[in-house]
Order: C-alpha cells, then structure tokens, then sequence
C-alpha cells in the first residue's frame, strides 16, 4: 500500500493580512471596475462581415465599440 504524504499549505504570501467584507468596500468607496456610461448589448452578424470588421478595426487601431457608435450615429442623422 502507499504511503500517505502530508498536505503542507505554505503560511506566508498566501492570503491579505486583512480581509475586507463587501460593507468595508461599500463604506471605503474602492472600486474595482470604472464606472461607465456605455451598456452592453449584443446582436447576430454574418462572420465573415465580423471577421473583416475586426480586421478593419485593428487595422486602424480603433475599439469596435468606437466604431459601431461612429456608425450608429452616422445613420441616426441621415437625411
């Protein structure tokens, strides 16, 4: 039969001396995301028009988000 070898847990470096508790969050104002105007949505595109779209975006060094506004309000102000 096999010997049993012990579990050691390293002490040290594995945790934060303290822990804060979601209200000390809330109190201390710390966040960990930005807070953004910008709502997250989705819809279905042909992939090869997302894939030349991507393509096109990291071409220009632009985020597709950025684009896609550009775009949408692009159409919003047609006449």
């Amino acid at each position: 039969m096999a010997t049993k070898k012990s579990l050691t847990v390293p002490q040290n470096g594995t945790q934060p001396a303290e822990i804060k508790t979601p209200m000390d969050n809330m109190i201390s104002g710390t966040t960990t995301k930005k807070p953004t105007l910008k709502r997250p949505t989705s819809f279905s595109l042909s992939p090869e028009i997302l894939i030349q779209f991507k393509a096109g975006c990291a071409y220009q060094g632009r985020p597709m988000s950025d684009v896609i506004e550009e775009l949408m309000l692009q159409f919003i102000n047609q006449k």
